[in-house]
């Protein structure tokens, strides 16, 4: 569990700045965007462990890596929901408005549990159903049931090799199957 004391101004200036021009003045996006899984980052949270971009002390290390990381997870905090093709649609990902999962620093007016929490924690399923199908929940619901079967079947339940191969794997049926080029198969 992250520390539990998460304070927006503790975080590094630079870190700060790219939220509040994201969510200027709304604490509770600024929170669900260091919180929410980043599909980029090997669904990992911005904070704790990403946050190294914009540490100064780290900042000698590869300096075009973090500059690219900075960007990346700049765009991602004012992103809107997507779908498996990384289609931009509906609102903002971080909108308080929208469904997020339970944390001890956010409020969630919809907060979204794991229909299979023995193999997607919340935090995952929040983020396949929110950055791959764009918030439809029913059809991320059935997909997850499914994709947690075949997780079970494959021994793959834990991060690690086998499940990031299961991934990437999955992502490319997903995509072909979105686009219906099933031959880049």
């Amino acid at each position: 569990m992250p520390d539990p004391h998460l304070d927006l101004q503790a975080l590094p200036p630079q870190l700060q700045a790219a939220l509040e021009r994201a969510w200027p003045g709304n604490a509770e996006a600024q929170r669900r965007a260091l919180l929410g899984p980043v599909r980029e980052g090997g669904w990992q949270s911005v904070w704790p462990n990403l946050v190294w971009p914009w540490m100064p002390a780290r900042r000698w290390w590869r300096p075009r890596e973090a500059r690219r990381w900075r960007e990346l997870f700049e765009w991602h905090f004012s992103a809107a929901r997507r779908d498996v093709l990384e289609q931009e649609k509906g609102p903002q990902l971080f909108d308080p408005a929208q469904p997020f999962f339970d944390t001890p620093w956010t409020r969630p007016q919809e907060a979204l549990h794991s229909p299979t929490p023995e193999v997607f924690s919340d935090a995952e399923y929040w983020a396949i159903a929110m950055q791959l199908f764009s918030g439809d929940l029913p059809l991320a619901e059935s997909t997850v049931r499914a994709w947690a079967r075949d997780l079970i079947a494959r021994k793959a339940t834990q991060r690690g090799r086998r499940r990031d191969n299961w991934w990437t794997e999955t992502l490319t049926v997903e995509r072909a199957s979105a686009t219906g080029d099933l031959g880049s198969l």
